[in-house]
């Protein structure tokens, strides 16, 4: 009896002892987080849009760290090498995050062969950053001013107009409104993107996707023809959104910051807070609209839903037009 009595009691203030240690250290954690510079990892080179986002935020979340914000540019097999680094090879620790551009990402699962993570799963959002538009554009030259246009010259002339694309996301947004609508184009890949807009200029290919960026620096040389976001662009108030032509799930160039699943939360929230308080800084603002961006945080939880309803709708459209990972 007091043998009995004895052990419970010991194993009683075992189990308290271990419940205070592990509450002390999770309290350590929360409170030691960072005590080293985090790796912000760029699956895209120098000078892109994703690249700039990681260089004008992380000074300013810096600041609010405490520890420096390394970018670092780990580039290859069209962003995979990048992605897959930081979802399964480093540690999930809070100390390595991605920049993102949401679209890519999510077409993986249906562009790369040889994907060894699932981008929803394993590479969740910790913060939706900002947003560019993508806009659907052909030569000037074409003989169409408009997407309606355009869709009857391809009725008239089935199997004899083009699409050009040198990305998976530039692909399956063309697949989204044109073979949704039963129109018969062929499509000509690219590898890469100076090749693909000089053929877009030059009308080797009738039509295609771009960002704000290239279109705005061709001047009259494209003609707009839709373009994403849920207003028109004050820019271009004649243009219509995809909104407006009836496919509101065709959605922009978002971009986040990501993370591996199951970094401790105490690393979670405090990278939240510091990417947040970043995007409300007037510099930060003002440098990404310099660059074509509209400044759009989301919530991790907003961010994670709006993730994974592109992911799923990108690989309807993939499998509706019968495109399997390469």
């Amino acid at each position: 009896m007091h043998v009995t009595r004895g052990f419970a009691l010991a194993t009683s203030a075992l189990v308290l002892f271990l419940q205070l240690f592990v509450g002390a250290g999770s309290s350590a954690f929360a409170q030691e987080f960072p005590i080293k510079p985090i790796r912000f990892i760029v699956p895209y080179s120098p000078g892109t849009a994703q690249d700039i986002i990681a260089r004008v935020m992380a000074p300013e979340m810096t600041k609010t760290l405490g520890q420096p914000l390394v970018v670092e540019n780990r580039t290859g097999a069209n962003t995979l090498i990048g992605y897959e680094y930081v979802a399964k090879q480093a540690p999930a620790d809070g100390y390595t995050i991605a920049a993102v551009l949401v679209p890519d990402l999510a077409t993986l699962p249906v562009t790369a062969k040889e994907l060894r993570f699932d981008p929803v799963k394993d590479l969740p959002p910790i913060i939706g950053l900002a947003e560019g538009r993508y806009l659907l554009v052909s030569a000037a030259d074409q003989p169409w001013k408009s997407l309606s246009e355009m869709s009857a010259h391809i009725r008239a002339n089935p199997g004899k107009l083009n699409y050009g694309s040198a990305s998976g996301i530039g692909r399956l947004s063309v697949e989204a409104v044109l073979r949704d609508a039963g129109l018969a184009v062929v499509y000509v890949p690219y590898a890469n993107g100076a090749a693909y807009i000089k053929a877009l200029v030059t009308g080797e290919v009738h039509m295609g996707f771009l960002a704000v960026a290239p279109v705005k620096s061709l001047g009259e040389k494209l003609r707009v023809l839709a373009l994403t976001g849920e207003q028109r662009d004050a820019a271009m108030p004649t243009v219509p959104t995809f909104a407006e032509l009836g496919y509101p799930q065709l959605r922009g160039l978002s971009n986040s910051i990501n993370a591996a699943a199951g970094i401790p939360k105490p690393a979670f929230d405090k990278l939240y807070a510091a990417a947040s308080r970043a995007l409300k800084e007037p510099e930060v603002r003002a440098r990404l609209t310099n660059i074509q961006m509209e400044i759009a945080e989301q919530s991790p939880e907003v961010a994670a839903k709006r993730f994974a309803d592109e992911a799923r709708y990108l690989a309807e459209v993939a499998r509706k037009a019968g495109i399997q990972p390469q």
